[in-house]
């Protein structure tokens, strides 16, 4: 059973059918195209755990799990928790779910988080902000896709971003933290029998949108200094030992100040990355197939180890663009982008002629992602070059003609 149907779940049904399971797919009701792919279907809302065991225990699983879905974390862990199937249990899966709770967890080991509190009411996200000053971030604790997270400048924005954050939170509980300011690292590795591998460092780039924090780039490996890393994953792997999740993908946020140096854990999950990153990207940068690992761990096959002398040294990424708003007018080299050499995957979605675009607010407003790979970052870039060359996407807006914003 697999948990989740969207576009970046597809990726791991494929996988699990590849290597011969019977492939059962759920997840709420929408034109997903894991439905498509899938042996069988079922449309429920993943954090209906009730509804999904009920189906587990009727289509007597082997195995349940999810890859880059935070909402389907528990109810996996939950599913199999209940029918006796290999999981991280309920309690740790919550844990990583709510993103507050994480917060208070990571600093109460010694973990350098920012300065953060939870709000439920507009009135206690002012005391908030008087104790953190401005400007600060929100964010919605169960929240996905970066909706409703944004910065703060002034008590002047904080009613109307408490309001859109707290829209986003199925608890309806929001965090308010101090803005750090830093470069952000996107950091992935695996547990199996709570061992802890990091398998790589992306680093992360970020369209020129105040206010907003929408990245337009993720390549693997980062530029980081050595030392720098090393803390990144020493920390990383503190995080996962104390947790003691058995196995699964990790997935953690860092911001690294180069001025001060000083690190900052922004998020982590234990679940893969999200646009392609943990099924395709890892195992194109590194050689190890995560996906595969956590299938046959999940299933209960035997004494899964991470291969090492597979691991190898190359790039990998993936790049986004969005487009002013308008009307879509001229459309050039679409066909082309999949044939550039270093391009594995083109994910641009329906663009068309007399399609309208709106303004981009969060991560689901992006188009893309195009996957790229190469011997290095230098030939990463090299890539990345061709393809916006070779692009080309005009939008007759108010204010003229403008095209894609890379």
């Amino acid at each position: 059973m697999i948990l989740g149907a969207g576009l970046d779940q597809t990726s791991i049904i494929k996988k699990a059918r590849k290597m011969g399971f019977y492939t059962i797919v759920v997840s709420k009701s929408g034109n997903y195209p894991g439905f498509a792919i899938a042996d069988k279907s079922y449309e429920i809302d993943v954090v209906q755990r009730e509804s999904v065991l009920e189906v587990a225990v009727l289509e007597k699983i082997c195995g349940v799990v999810t890859d880059q879905l935070d909402a389907a974390v528990p109810t996996v862990a939950y599913v199999a928790e209940k029918i006796g199937l290999p999981g991280i249990g309920y309690d740790c899966a919550v844990k990583f779910a709510n993103k507050y709770t994480m917060r208070r967890i990571c600093a109460g080991i010694g973990i350098p988080v920012p300065k953060h509190f939870q709000a439920t009411t507009l009135d206690e996200a002012v005391h908030c902000a008087k104790e953190l000053d401005f400007p600060l971030m929100i964010k919605p604790v169960d929240g996905s896709g970066s909706q409703g997270v944004s910065k703060v400048n002034r008590y002047g924005e904080l009613e109307y971003k408490f309001e859109n954050a707290l829209g986003h939170s199925r608890c309806k509980k929001v965090i308010m933290e101090e803005f750090f300011l830093g470069v952000e690292f996107a950091v992935v590795g695996f547990v199996i029998d709570y061992e802890y591998t990091n398998l790589g460092i992306g680093e992360r780039f970020y369209f020129d949108i105040p206010d907003t924090f929408i990245p337009k780039q993720t390549l693997f490996p980062s530029l980081l200094r050595q030392d720098l890393k090393d803390k990144i994953v020493q920390t990383d792997n503190r995080i996962f030992t104390q947790l003691r999740p058995k196995f699964g993908n990790t997935y953690s946020e860092y911001l690294v100040n180069f001025e001060t140096e000083d690190v900052r854990l922004v998020e982590t999950a234990i679940r893969g990355c999200g646009n392609f990153t943990s099924s395709d990207l890892v195992p194109l940068a590194c050689g190890i197939d995560v996906n595969e690992l956590l299938i046959l761990v999940a299933s209960g096959n035997g004494d899964v180890k991470i291969d090492h002398p597979k691991h190898i040294n190359r790039a990998s990424g993936s790049l986004f663009l969005h487009l002013p708003e308008g009307t879509i007018c001229e459309i050039k080299g679409l066909n082309e982008v999949s044939r550039l050499p270093g391009v594995y995957q083109v994910h641009l979605g329906e663009l068309e002629v007399g399609k309208q675009i709106g303004r981009m607010k969060n991560k689901r407003d992006r188009i893309g992602p195009v996957l790229i790979t190469g011997q290095d970052r230098t030939e990463l870039q090299n890539v990345i070059n061709q393809i916006q060359q070779t692009l080309v996407l005009k939008v007759e807006t108010q204010n003229g003609m403008k095209g894609i914003i890379w």
